[in-house]
């Protein structure tokens, strides 16, 4: 039997033995537990709050649709066009995704849904929801959620288990003797860390992909993308405390080391990238957008008051040649101008906010911790740019309505039983692909764990090491 392998039936006896051990897993078990309760019940609540807002249209359908039917069949002709707000506001929503329960993310940070009508300016479609469709469910819930666990608690609990590795032989005066044997020191040492962070890492990530697996819709794909995540995660600070275990010489050292690793990695790195992150490009002033939409807005509507009156005191009859009121066809007209005069605006807005999201982007690879978080983000479907698809979509799906509503206006169509039933387009989201980016999130942790183990390695060849 070569020393390697008895050394490691050696290690996995004293870990099976360790009470810690087990105290470590049932501690992750239990947290792992109210976390993914927690976020089931706000992504339960987050799905109804956005049903709720996408089947007002439908009600609002139905009534006009009863309405519809009665006139029709006192003899009346209904004048209800496509156009007329009343007669069909289109909602668009963000639907959770399969893995939602497992990350708040940034999903309280953009609006999921929108108020869609042919008259209004596509860049107020979400205004209604600005303020956090979600926010008193996130505040109900709190954002204790699993992602929080893997990325700030999981290293705690495996830096807790494995931080004294090797500074306890060294302490104890069995590093000599180990060392001794006929084994190099970094396979000796990687073998120990590899036992003694998989006795933790396993269960623990069995145990989470278990409880999202039952919280949440049938995923399998995102399930085995989840446990690679938390895998090549915790690996890193497995990895990590080997790292520190070939430099501390005491157990004492050593837990101090892996805490102030944890505290600059999880902690003070991320909060220098948000920092830095805000002076690359710093958010764009929401009061001042607001208030040069506002101010423009009134400009046009200004410009257009005579028109305005002129065609109100017409609103009331259907002249001979349109279908549509004189009203209408003067707010089409303004429509035009001021689409005109806001879209310089609504660009620059845009692509501020696209700045800020590129150096986020950047930004995140400054910790492992940042880049995990932002992967398990993407695998809950709470991530920004699937939050941004969703509003580029619902614009472009505005738009549409709009020139169909312009189509009927020229054509002089007005709303026929059949559009009621089903004719007229719904929104549905089209799910993007986010592989690419947890890939690069995976190859991006995968990294800093060949970092680790090379300043390990390095460590260990040393003058003095043996004797250290």
């Amino acid at each position: 039997m070569s020393p390697l392998h008895t050394i490691a039936r050696l290690e996995l006896k004293r870990s099976f033995r360790d009470r810690a051990v087990a105290a470590l897993i049932v501690v992750f078990a239990l947290l792992a537990a109210y976390a993914v309760h927690g976020g089931a019940r706000w992504a339960s609540t987050r799905a109804a709050t956005i049903a709720t807002a996408v089947n007002e249209a439908d009600e609002t359908m139905a009534l006009r649709r009863a309405d519809f039917v009665m006139k029709v069949a006192a003899g009346e002709k209904p004048a209800f066009g496509l156009i007329y707000a009343t007669a069909l506001p289109f909602r668009a929503g963000l639907p959770n995704a399969p893995l939602a329960a497992l990350s708040v993310g940034q999903a309280e940070t953009y609006p999921a849904a929108a108020v869609i009508q042919p008259f209004i300016d596509p860049a107020t479609i979400f205004d209604r929801f600005r303020t956090g469709l979600e926010s008193p469910a996130v505040l109900n819930a709190g954002r204790f959620d699993l992602a929080f666990v893997i990325v700030f608690l999981l290293p705690l609990l495996l830096l807790a288990g494995t931080y004294d590795l090797w500074a306890r032989d060294r302490e104890s005066g069995s590093a000599r003797l180990q060392l001794a044997q006929p084994v190099r020191p970094l396979a000796l040492l990687a073998l120990r860390a590899g036992i003694r962070g998989g006795v933790l890492l396993l269960p623990m990530t069995v145990i989470a992909t278990l409880l999202l697996g039952l919280s949440s819709s049938r995923d399998p794909r995102g399930l085995a993308g989840f446990a690679v995540v938390v895998l090549v995660y915790g690996a890193f600070w497995v990895l990590l405390a080997l790292a520190v275990n070939v430099f501390a010489r005491t157990s004492t050292a050593a837990a101090l080391a892996c805490g102030t690793a944890w505290l600059v990695i999880v902690l003070l790195l991320p909060a220098l990238a948000a920092t830095t992150t805000y002076l690359l490009a710093p958010p764009p002033s929401a009061l001042k957008y607001t208030n040069d939409v506002r101010a423009e807005g009134l400009a046009v509507r200004a410009r257009n008051l005579a028109a305005a009156s002129a065609a109100a005191s017409r609103a009331a009859v259907t002249s001979a040649e349109h279908a549509y009121p004189e009203l209408l066809w003067n707010q089409r007209r303004e429509i035009g101008e001021r689409d005109a005069r806001l879209a310089p605006i609504h660009a620059a807005f845009a692509r501020a906010h696209t700045a800020r999201r590129g150096a986020g982007n950047a930004a995140r690879f400054v910790s492992p911790a940042v880049v995990a978080q932002d992967a398990l983000d993407r695998l809950a479907g709470t991530d920004a740019d699937r939050a941004v698809a969703f509003q580029t979509q619902a614009t472009t799906f505005a738009a549409a309505t709009r020139a169909l509503a312009f189509d009927w206006m020229d054509r002089d169509r007005l709303m026929t039983l059949a559009d009621y039933d089903g004719g007229l387009p719904r929104f549905t989201f089209v799910e993007r692909s986010s592989g690419q980016m947890l890939a690069l999130d995976l190859v991006a942790i995968s990294a800093c764990c060949a970092l680790a183990f090379a300043i390990a390695a390095l460590g260990l060849r040393r003058p003095g090491f043996i004797g250290s």
